[in-house]
């Protein structure tokens, strides 16, 4: 058996472990059984805390279908309160090791209760090198594809981990069940895409629907909201800073500098023992 703490950002649910004091097993398999919604716990994904070399705490993460990410903005703000609240870290600004580099969360406390987190996700990357794609350009930014005969703008970045972004007129009239998969798995993408569909509301609000590659259709994500945040900016005129508003609640999502700032919340949901076969 194992301790778990299972903790939501917007909406985004996780299964935090503490892989410093106890022994995990295969990551990948603890990761398909706890985020299992009938048979496990139930989550988005699942993230291990560990020592690290090269920052103040590592960070490790892994979808619902057992695959490792390189990063998640919602999970990301969860880790840091868990390893400030029960002491792993004491300090309210720190460096998180994760594969896509190094973050930076700050904590938002209120009356010694972490309300929100505030993490600085870096710079953006463009190159078509930084993630998986098959395309000889140089990047892939406001490109026509089609699916299912309907012709899709499509902008791929990275912001950790690869994110696709399409903006729509009206959300409530995409059907993400059917169109998420296909752009998630379209030809292009050899490792899949996240996918986030974003409506602009007016320069200061965005709202998005997310597929997660991995997981299906979430509540939230906080790196997509960052690239929906950046690819609005750059292509449509929105703000610098902006709301972006999720069904899972709101994340605010500031660009400085060339830097992205994610800020939103980070609560306990419960703790408790899991019992392995």
């Amino acid at each position: 058996m194992i301790n778990f703490v299972k903790m939501q950002g917007t909406g985004n649910d996780f299964i935090i472990l503490n892989g410093i004091e106890e022994e995990l097993g295969k990551y990948s398999d603890l990761a398909k059984k706890t985020c299992d919604r009938h048979f496990g716990i139930g989550a988005d994904g699942m993230i291990v805390v560990e020592n690290s070399s090269i920052a103040d705490i590592k960070m490790v993460f892994f979808n619902a279908d057992g695959t490792e990410a390189p990063m998640c903005g919602n999970g990301i703000r969860c880790f840091s309160k868990y390893v400030y609240d029960n002491g792993i870290i004491q300090k309210t600004t720190f460096k998180v090791e994760t594969l896509a580099g190094i973050m930076e969360p700050k904590l938002n406390i209120e009356d010694g209760i972490v309300k929100s987190v505030t993490v600085n996700m870096g710079a953006p990357k463009l190159s078509t090198k930084s993630f998986p794609i098959i395309t000889d350009e140089e990047t892939f930014i406001n490109k026509e594809i089609k699916v299912e005969d309907e012709i899709f703008n499509i902008s791929t970045l990275s912001v950790g981990t690869i994110h696709s972004i399409i903006k729509v007129d009206n959300l409530e009239i995409i059907d993400i069940k059917k169109i998420g998969p296909l752009i998630e798995n379209y030809r292009v993408f050899s490792k899949k895409t996240n996918v986030n569909f974003c409506e602009i509301v007016d320069k200061n609000n965005i709202k998005m629907l997310t597929w997660e590659r991995g997981v299906g259709q979430t509540l939230a994500c906080g790196t997509g909201a960052c690239a929906s945040a950046f690819i609005c900016s750059k292509l449509y005129n929105t703000s610098k800073k902006v709301k972006v508003h999720v069904l899972g609640g709101i994340l605010e999502i500031e660009l400085i500098e060339g830097l992205i700032f994610m800020t939103g919340p980070a609560e306990l949901i419960c703790k408790g023992v899991f019992y392995l076969d």
